[in-house]
């Protein structure tokens, strides 16, 4: 039973064309293979770029995040240094009146002092 298939398939296979052509199908093969192992390294690349594509978006996320956080703290130090500025501000005004507040004490005593010598 098993030598039945074997004798239909010596018998209905045309041995003379296939040896003929082997080469062409040696090439063809090749080629196909070739194709597909093209295809395998393709994918592979493929597959890669998109690994290297979601490392560049997180590493992206990554810096946006801290650009955000560092634009807050800039923007919290702007804030500290108006504040700053403001605070020195007021107390340059209330030297100026300290200022003026003592030369006018210092007039009047001196004023005085001439007044008691006379």
């Amino acid at each position: 039973m098993a030598w039945t298939w074997v004798s239909v398939a010596a018998k209905t296979i045309p041995w003379s064309t296939l040896i003929k052509r082997a080469p062409e199908i040696i090439e063809a093969s090749a080629t196909l293979l070739a194709r597909r192992k093209g295809d395998q390294a393709a994918e592979r690349a493929a597959a890669e770029t998109e690994s290297q594509i979601d490392t560049l978006r997180e590493r992206l996320d990554t810096l946006e995040t801290h650009d955000q956080e560092n634009a807050k703290l800039v923007e919290q130090i702007a804030e500290q240094l108006q504040d700053l500025t403001n605070g020195v501000e007021v107390v340059a005004a209330r030297v100026r009146v300290l200022l003026v507040v003592l030369i006018l004490t210092l007039v009047l005593g001196v004023i005085g002092f001439l007044a008691v010598l006379r």
